[in-house]
């Protein structure tokens, strides 16, 4: 994304009455090229960003609900290590839940790039996801699919056990918790070390296992 296509500087008057600043030219140009470096779809990505943290409410960590400070932990945004540091003052939680969802978003392809990945045309593609072969999400009005779920080392290029595990996990988590949750090692998936559920699928680990860490973490 080159600077003629960065958007306007931000003015007071597009911002919340208490906000109190203006946002410099420069500052967007430099989000602009952050963005045009790091995500292989430069619009959506600004698209996105923008829409999330336009629906962000400002707050501070001790107004936030115990069902929100739970998800983020669940999505890996936070450990119980940095929301204590964060929460004593040495951030702000929007900063802290951009970061995290900009790395969860990162982690997604488009509808094109999967198209491309697995050599399928997109009607076979909506058919996968329908029948949940395949995992997609749809965020600010497109259909992004988390990368835990593709396997280049497969002939199939997909994670075994994808199925069941999205059938396992698209009634019970947010995306976000799934991906998470996907990328953790886990004390009870030991081989050499512990292992994240995706190493331990891609290694011919038995899916049995993680469907049982999945299901007793229902009951704490």
């Amino acid at each position: 994304m080159t600077d003629n296509h960065a958007p306007d500087a931000v003015t007071s008057e597009r911002l919340p009455k208490n906000a109190g600043f203006q946002v410099p030219d420069e500052a967007v140009r430099r989000l602009a090229e952050a963005v045009a470096r790091l995500a292989n779809d430069p619009d959506y990505f600004i698209q996105a960003l923008t829409e999330m943290l336009l629906a962000m409410e400002p707050t501070s960590f001790d107004e936030l609900p115990e069902n929100e400070v739970r998800f983020l932990m669940e999505s890996g945004a936070f450990t119980a290590e940095t929301w204590a540091s964060t929460s004593e003052g040495k951030g702000s939680p929007q900063l802290r839940m951009t970061e995290g969802w900009l790395v969860d978003i990162l982690a997604t392809m488009s509808l094109d790039d999967v198209r491309g990945f697995l050599g399928w045309e997109e009607e076979r593609i909506g058919v996968a996801v329908a029948h949940g072969h395949l995992y997609a999400v749809e965020i600010s009005g497109s259909l992004r699919f988390p990368t835990w779920q593709f396997n280049v080392g497969s002939p199939a290029k997909l994670l075994p056990g994808l199925t069941e595990i999205i059938e396992l996990v698209m009634s019970r988590w947010h995306w976000r918790s799934v991906a998470g949750f996907m990328a953790t090692p886990q004390s009870d998936l030991v081989a050499k070390g512990r292992q994240t559920p995706v190493a331990w699928l891609r290694d011919g680990g038995d899916i049995k296992v993680i469907i049982d860490i999945v299901e007793a973490a229902d009951w704490t």
